[in-house]
């Protein structure tokens, strides 16, 4: 009988395999075989090697052909949308469909990426309210509630009874999300395991693996492990005390290498780049002995807080999901695949033969330039949702640290415009939106209020406080990364100026109030709706059947307040007396019941992630704060952690509102304009006009909380100031009308960021003023050393109600011991005011103590 080696040799030489694959088969065959040798003999061993290999063959082989079978499907659905998408010119546009695809906020037909993985993230945040209400953050010191509450609730998730049912309650809701999350993954052509008696994730720190050293590691976590639950990761059975010490180095290796020690060079790129579906197929191999255990291993090498690794494990199952519901098990041949589509049609436009791409003015040749452009855009949208590789974890956050700290130096007064300008905004986003333009300003009254916080929760919005877990987004600071003190400082200087909770209560109250619109709207057929509000929904893939499930929704209706519905409700129609009718509409016919609830429960639950894709990516356009398209248009493919990456995002800190503001209201006037000349000009001009008067608004604020008197609004450079100030003039107006930016710094400084900005005026006050002392000029240190300290101290700089009093108590006094010419260059700052916009200063330069009270009247 011929030997298993000599059976993979004959496959190889009649083509059936290959060489690396029988490479594979022999390396697993040996490691079966091993394994059973210590209770068998060499015979009986090899037979049972040969049997268990074949059965997980053959499972295998069932797996791959599902997942083929899903790839296939999402390609063609995906086919059908790019080749049959039109613009608002009614024109093919196959590069714009591929686009829509990764990111779109409306007027695209279809669910996105982006939009279906805030979706998710949002319907978990429903389901687990009373977590996040529980354990939410302190506005004062960013420290969340409860604390010793949250280790019972990991004591209940990992199957330890404490007797208290408020954590048994949320342990179990956290379970049943994570169980929820696992069968979807699967569902998307993933093979997770279900771990039985309780589950957590456990992260691993590399960089705290590394500075203990392998045996101190295994040292520190051996005792705290379960080895009665724990199997072998190669062969499933019970662990041996030898087994065990190779799986942990073999564990300690792969944490601190990201897998690249047990790898051999191959001709293909290895990393992440291959199949998703596969890539969280382990078996979650260490398994701890008790609570006390997990949270001893968290706080020494894991995520120290246990909310940040439950909240770091749902956003990352949600973004695995979107991205495999929406391209396939493996997402990044499926965008090779759409990129090489829209290539093709490039090609096809220039030979001059029918094309589905947009070729517009552009001559052949341009569109030829296009070429190499055409995939590296689709790449650095995409890599910019899905999370984009670390190639430095130091130099990322290095940089980060210095943006969070200029963070907390810089947009202290942020809140002041914001509150000025955002009603407008908010207005323009609910005329697009179809919804009440009314209740805009109404919605101020409202807007810090707990219950608007908790209705909007668990409805099924997102709370940023745990959605930021992840180190990601601030409304104008851009993405925010570095060490925990230093997030700590940005986060802290955001939440107690007030822009931060004003940003996350104004979404509150924008979604709210959609969920009311469309309340109102359900008597209604989808043909009879309000023609934007319509319109909205059809932009995101909502279409007669999803509407006519969504208003079979009963409403929710808190006492004394109006009904809402709810995507939360929507996603709970597997269930209830509406079944039937919901089973109708979605043609499920099946004589199976449990299929039928299963696929009725996929159906409703899709149903519910567009609605929210509706409200979320609406609620973008009514609150500002990032966009993947706009963003990564100007990083572009750079990883994080590279020189120019972190270089090109250190140039885009405080413009994320600006990015994503105008190329939202770019694609509303354009939209506008393709309802008739009049409206969209319309459009424009109200944006304008009613930013500019926001702008005022805070422009007077701003001076007298400033120490200065209000401006002369009948000075046209005021209202020039205005323009740019409320946006109305977008990105560009910060320097049309100025040569000095609103942070104090040139357009070429600008331009560049606010980081190399801090690098000028530090090399400015160190080697500059030591040249001009070597050279026998006047330094004027002392000044350049206040004025360093007033523009980037962190918070007291910073925060509106702090600012003024800091620079006249503090720094104006220690410019009087520094400076000898303090109070000539105090004047002098008078005197410039009054000939530039003739307005006095109420708190003048150098006084302690305000002079008078802010004067409306013009300064003598």
């Amino acid at each position: 009988m011929p030997s298993f080696r000599d059976c993979l040799t004959s496959a190889v030489d009649q083509g059936a395999i290959t060489k690396d694959e029988a490479a594979d088969l022999a390396r697993r065959f040996q490691t079966e075989f091993a394994q059973a040798r210590l209770s068998l003999g060499d015979d009986a061993a090899a037979a049972a090697a040969k049997a268990k290999l074949e059965k997980e063959l053959r499972a295998e082989a069932i797996e791959r052909r599902r997942r083929v079978l899903l790839q296939d499907a999402a390609q063609d659905r995906l086919a059908e949308y790019v080749g049959g998408y039109r613009g608002l010119d009614g024109k093919a546009d196959v590069f714009g469909a591929v686009l829509n695809l990764i990111e779109n906020h409306g007027f695209a037909g279809t669910s996105s990426m982006a939009g279906r993985q805030k979706a998710i993230v949002s319907l978990v945040h429903g389901q687990l309210a009373d977590v996040l209400s529980t354990f939410r953050k302190s506005t004062l010191t960013g420290r969340h509630f409860n604390k010793p509450l949250l280790n019972d609730v990991v004591s209940e998730a990992l199957g330890k009874a404490t007797g208290k049912p408020a954590a048994k309650a949320m342990a179990g809701a956290i379970q049943d999300v994570f169980e929820t999350l696992r069968q979807r993954f699967n569902a998307a052509g993933g093979a997770i395991g279900k771990i039985e008696g309780g589950y957590l994730p456990q992260f691993h720190d590399a960089r705290s693996l590394l500075e203990a050293g392998k045996e101190a590691w295994k040292d520190f976590i051996r005792p705290l492990l379960d080895t009665e639950r724990m199997r072998d990761p190669l062969t499933g059975d019970k662990l041996t005390p030898a087994r065990l010490e190779q799986s942990l180095d073999a564990a300690f290796d792969t944490v601190t290498t990201d897998g690249w020690a047990d790898r051999t060079a191959q001709r293909t790129p290895q990393g992440r780049a291959g199949m998703l579906a596969s890539q969280r197929s382990d078996h979650r191999f260490l398994h701890f002995a008790s609570a006390e255990g997990w949270l001893k291993y968290n706080e020494q090498f894991g995520k120290g807080d246990p909310l940040k690794a439950i909240f770091e494990h749902i956003n990352g199952m949600a973004r695995d999901i979107a991205a495999m519901e929406q391209f396939g098990p493996n997402p990044n041949a499926t965008m090779e695949w759409l990129k090489q589509i829209v290539q093709i049609e490039a090609a096809k436009s220039i030979a001059g033969e029918p094309s589905l791409y947009r070729r517009g003015s552009k001559t052949a040749d341009a569109v030829r330039d296009k070429l190499d452009y055409i995939p590296y855009r689709i790449d650095s949208v995409y890599q910019y949702v899905r999370g984009r590789s670390v190639v430095s974890g130091n130099m990322a956050t290095g940089f980060g640290n210095v943006r969070n700290l200029l963070t907390s130096a810089l947009l202290g007064s942020a809140s002041i415009t914001a509150a000025a300008t955002d009603p407008f905004i908010d207005a323009m986003a609910r005329y697009l939106s179809g919804l009440p333009i009314t209740k805009a300003l109404w919605g101020i009254t409202k807007t810090f209020s707990e219950g608007t916080k908790e209705q909007a929760v668990r409805s099924g919005i997102v709370m940023d406080d745990f959605l930021h877990i992840m180190g990601d987004q601030s409304r104008l600071a851009g993405q925010i990364g570095g060490s925990e003190w230093s997030k700590w400082l940005a986060e802290r200087t955001l939440a107690l100026s007030g822009l931060e909770p004003m940003t996350q209560a104004r979404k509150h109250v924008f979604a709210l109030d959609f969920q009311a619109a469309i309340a109102d709207q359900t008597e209604k057929s989808f043909d009879e709706l309000e023609p934007y509000l319509k319109r909205s929904l059809e932009g995101y893939g909502i279409d007669r059947t999803a509407w006519d499930v969504m208003r079979s929704t009963p409403l929710h209706a808190p006492e004394g307040g109006a009904g809402f519905l709810r995507p939360i409700d929507v996603a709970a129609l597997a269930e209830g007396p509406a079944l039937p009718k919901v089973q109708k509409l979605l043609g499920i016919d099946t004589a199976e019941e449990q299929v039928a609830r299963e696929q009725t429960a996929a159906g409703v639950r899709r149903i519910a992630e567009q609605y929210l894709e509706v409200i979320l990516q609406q609620t973008e356009r009514a609150v500002p704060t990032s966009t993947a398209r706009s963003r990564s248009f100007f990083v572009g493919t750079q990883p994080k952690g590279s020189f120019w990456g972190e270089l090109v995002e250190s140039g885009l800190l405080f413009k994320s509102f600006a990015l994503s503001f105008t190329t939202l209201q770019m694609q509303a006037i354009s939209q506008e304009l393709h309802q008739g000349a009049a409206r969209g000009a319309g459009y424009a001009g109200a944006a304008a006009l009613s930013l500019s008067f926001g702008g005022a608004i805070a422009l007077q604020i701003k001076n007298v909380i400033n120490g200065k008197d209000p401006q002369d609004m009948s000075d046209p450079r005021f209202w020039l100031a205005a323009m740019q100030t409320g946006g109305g003039l977008g990105l560009l107006g910060d320097y049309l009308f100025a040569d000095v930016n609103r942070y104090g710094g040139s357009l070429a400084q600008t331009i560049a960021g606010p980081t190399v900005g801090l690098v000028g005026d530090l090399w400015k006050l160190t080697a500059g003023n030591a040249q001009q002392l070597l050279q026998g000029k006047p330094t004027h240190a002392g000044r350049e050393l206040v004025n360093t300290l007033g523009r980037y101290t962190p918070v007291a700089s910073s925060l509106w109600y702090m600012r003024a009093a800091y620079r006249r108590v503090v720094l104006d006094q220690l410019q009087y011991l520094t400076d000898p010419e303090a109070h000539k260059s105090f004047r002098e700052q008078e005197q410039r005011l009054r000939t530039e916009t003739k307005q006095g200063m109420w708190w003048a330069p150098g006084e302690i103590l305000p002079r008078r009270a802010p004067s409306a009247g013009v300064a003598p």
